[in-house]
């Protein structure tokens, strides 16, 4: 008992210093090497069930083998030591084994029929780590319990089978690193322990040899486990991305207006979604039936532009070269859609073409918009003429064709009169009516051959065809004007669209663009010139015309600030008691260059310029602080340009320049023509108002002469009418104008209105306008337009003027008419 003891102590210390030596290792570099180098590939869960059931799964699919080694080997013990060891141990030993062996099998013959489970808990890992250490603990035991009272003969079987065993199971449960380990350290250190209970002559180089093996063993383990981990990762990643793939092509084939599209090697599609085929409108086993390419060309529309592309396809797809972008309209239920395809060949791993895979991106709307553009930059949006850009292009093409002589046409330059007016105040949604009304009108009057263009905000131009001779380009012309004639009705509105046309024909009036355009644009401004409403064909003598305008509007702008411009006044008599009631302001203007220039010729230009408020409201200025010094009640007559009626601040800039000069407001008349009520609107008829209820006297000038009708009269009460000069010039020599005359004083008189005739220079005029019953009289036969400084002298001389007689129609030796007959009209 001693001596056993004492055996027993020792072993204990080899023991102990053996545990000692493994834990001294573990905390050095290489255990840490160790442990880095075989660690486990780290995995979250849900996938970590996954890899667990893959772990169980190669395992047991060893279980055949590995159940029948072990029966094998637990046969060949019970052979060998049957009758040399207790054979109850024997029994209960195999006995033990064949319980696991049994299990291990029913485990195998389960999975076998049926499907392997995809997930796996962590119990069931554990009950695989248990599984494993009950039958190493059982393996165990064959060294513990007969190395020791073994020969020599029998140790070596014990040591070959645990041997064996240990490097086997290690290798089956390598799949389950933890099994596996727990598995080769029981097997492993019991045969230790056996050893050296055994007292074996070679213990330690045996035992460092078995640990070296074990280390070995679990090592391998571990580095295979890794192994399988990474492989069982990178499968799963597959297809964890392949799923990923999936997911975002199907939703990029739903959501999204592309088409994946795949073809083999014959060419055909071999990958059809429902929605191609829903879109084609064929079946998916008739559109992977059906080449490619014939499809394509079934699809292309059968112009220049289809077959350039599908030849453009072809070649790629012959010569296996990729593309990139290439467009391709097809012909969809009736709808022509545009695609952008792109597309690669698929090469396999002999570098063969076995087909082609690509996406075709639907750039319907994209092509839309080109198109869109492309007809922007040719055309007007708003009326759908020509632009500018075309107009040019189009007349090029007539002068300087690509063979053959110049086209004989003719260029027409149309300008809508007052066309600033009717947007100024019926806003621009009449004004933008109005022009597609004129646009509509204009290629409604013209031939199908012309071109009608819209080159400015209310400019356009016309190229006649085949038009040499001027006569026939004004018979075009005045049909343009018929055309236009009739009032237009937009959005409820009645606007008249009168214009002025301007005609140069080629080659008589240029044979190039610019020099044609120039010349139809000198016809137009002659034909404004002349009155507005009509057209006039170009002639060389327009040129200097347009030149003296030019001057006139480069001198005017700085005519105010130079103290050019002056005015002068001519008196009113009121023709019952003769006396002087007031002065007209007419504005006069000295240039040093250009002389004495009329107010006919540069007023219009100072409202075509924009300068007509500044110089209005000094002329405005000027006279109230003049007439602010005359007797009382004599009234200032002040011309006002319609421009500075639509002006919104003419009430306050009259009220400011009464102030300022003292002068009564009931002493200022303001006359207006009746252009002012060419479409008319509200803010019109509001700022008179708005003059006549702070004091000032609004009169009607060149009553008679304009193109508007009387219903103004009834909507405004106008203080005075004006007969205008050219009533007044032939009233003793046509009974029409008499007849005139006297319906305007008629009116006049029903209406409650002062009447005043201008131009009276002879006293015939003035005899036949009294017996007519007009009050007032302005002309030479009164006095000629003075300067302010005068104006005291005349009414001190005239305060000492005696009436003139009554003078007969016989005594004007231009009257062709008796007396008799002029008193009887």
């Amino acid at each position: 008992m001693e001596g056993r003891g004492g055996e027993t102590s020792a072993i204990d210390k080899k023991m102990a210093w053996l545990f000692l030596w493994m834990s001294r290792y573990r905390q050095g570099p290489l255990g840490q090497w160790f442990a880095a180098s075989f660690a486990s590939v780290p995995v979250d869960e849900p996938v970590a069930a996954e890899f667990r059931a893959r772990q169980l799964h190669a395992v047991l699919r060893l279980a055949p083998l590995t159940m029948l080694a072990n029966a094998l080997n637990a046969a060949l013990i019970g052979a060998a030591f049957w009758n040399v060891a207790d054979r109850a141990l024997l029994v209960g030993w195999g006995l033990a084994v064949a319980g696991v062996v049994a299990r291990g099998m029913r485990l195998w013959w389960r999975l076998r029929n049926r499907t392997a489970r995809r997930k796996a808990s962590q119990r069931a890992l554990r009950r695989a780590v248990l599984h494993a250490g009950v039958l190493a603990g059982l393996w165990g035991l064959v060294p513990l319990l007969l190395l020791p009272g073994a020969d020599g003969a029998h140790q070596l079987l014990v040591a070959t089978i645990t041997t064996g065993m240990m490097c086997a199971g290690g290798f089956v449960l390598a799949t389950v690193p933890v099994a596996g380990t727990v598995y080769v350290l029981i097997l492993g250190t019991s045969s230790a322990v056996a050893l050296v209970r055994a007292d074996f002559p070679l213990v330690w180089p045996v035992g460092m040899l078995l640990l070296v093996y074990a280390g070995i063993v679990i090592a391998s383990v571990w580095l295979t486990a890794r192994l399988f981990g990474a492989r069982l990762a990178a499968e799963t990643d597959a297809r964890q991305q392949s799923e990923v793939i999936g997911l975002l092509l199907r939703d990029f084939e739903e959501n999204t207006s592309d088409v994946l599209w795949e073809i083999d090697a014959e060419g055909r599609l071999c990958r059809v979604s429902p929605r191609l085929a829903a879109l084609i409108g064929a079946s998916v086993d008739e559109l992977r039936a059906t080449p490619v390419f014939d499809l394509l060309q079934r699809l292309a529309p059968v112009d220049e532009s289809g077959a350039g592309a599908l030849e453009a396809i072809r070649r790629h797809l012959q010569e296996g070269t990729p593309f990139r972008d290439l467009p391709l309209a097809t012909l969809l239920r009736g709808t022509t859609r545009w695609w952008s395809l792109t597309a690669k060949p698929l090469i396999d791993a002999d570098g063969r073409r076995v087909g082609w895979r690509g996406v075709a991106h639907d750039i319907t709307e994209a092509q839309h918009a080109n198109h869109q553009l492309t007809w922007l930059a040719h055309f007007d949006p708003l009326t759908g003429l020509a632009n500018r850009h075309q107009f040019r292009v189009q007349l090029a093409a007539l002068l300087a064709p690509a063979a053959g002589p110049p086209k004989p046409c003719a260029v027409l330059c149309l300008d809508l009169d007052h066309f600033k007016q009717i947007n100024d105040t019926l806003g621009h949604a009449i004004g933008d009516g109005l022009l597609r009304e004129v646009a509509k009108r204009l290629l409604d009057a013209t031939r199908s051959s012309d071109t009608v263009a819209r080159v400015g905000g209310d400019e356009f131009a016309i190229i006649l065809r085949d038009v040499s001779a001027a006569s026939e380009a004004e018979q075009l012309t005045q049909r343009l004007l018929e055309g236009l004639r009739a009032p237009c009705e937009v959005r409820g509105s009645h606007v008249a669209a009168r214009a002025s046309i301007g005609i140069a024909v080629a080659p008589r009036d240029g044979s190039d663009i610019d020099a044609l355009l120039n010349h139809a644009d000198l016809a137009l401004y002659a034909a404004k010139s002349a009155g507005r409403g009509g057209f006039r064909l170009f002639a060389p003598q327009m040129a200097a015309l347009t030149r003296r305008r030019l001057l006139i509007e480069q001198a005017l702008r700085g005519a105010l600030e130079r103290g050019e411009l002056s005015i002068v006044y001519q008196p009113q008599v009121e023709l019952a008691a003769w006396n002087v009631t007031g002065f007209e302001a007419l504005l006069r203007w000295r240039h040093a260059e250009l002389g004495e220039v009329s107010p006919g010729e540069f007023v219009a230009v100072a409202e075509e310029a924009g300068l007509i408020q500044a110089i209005g409201a000094w002329v405005l200025e000027e006279a109230c602080r003049e007439a602010a010094g005359w007797p009382q009640p004599l009234l200032v007559s002040v011309n006002v340009s319609p421009v500075q009626i639509r002006s919104l601040d003419l009430c306050s800039l009259a009220a400011s320049v009464l102030r300022a000069s003292g002068l009564a407001a009931n002493r200022l008349e303001l006359e207006i023509t009746e252009s002012v009520f060419m479409n008319e609107g509200d803010a019109t008829m509001s700022a008179l108002r708005s003059l006549r209820e702070a004091g000032m006297r609004i009169a009607l000038d060149d009553f008679g002469t304009g193109y508007s009708s009387l219903a103004y009269l009834r909507r405004f009460p106008f203080d005075t009418l004006k007969i205008d000069r050219n009533f007044v010039s032939e009233l003793l020599l046509r009974r029409d104008m008499r007849a005139i005359v006297k319906m305007i004083v008629g009116l006049a008189q029903t209406l409650d209105m002062k009447i005043v005739a201008e131009g009276v220079d002879e006293p015939a005029q003035a005899s036949v306008l009294s017996r007519y019953g007009c009050s007032t009289v302005q002309g030479y036969l009164i006095a000629e337009p003075m300067p302010a400084d005068r104006i005291p002298a005349f009414l001190a001389a005239w305060a000492n003027a005696t009436r003139p007689g009554e003078v007969s129609a016989a005594a004007t030796s231009s009257l062709p008419l008796a007396s008799a007959q002029l008193t009887e009209a």
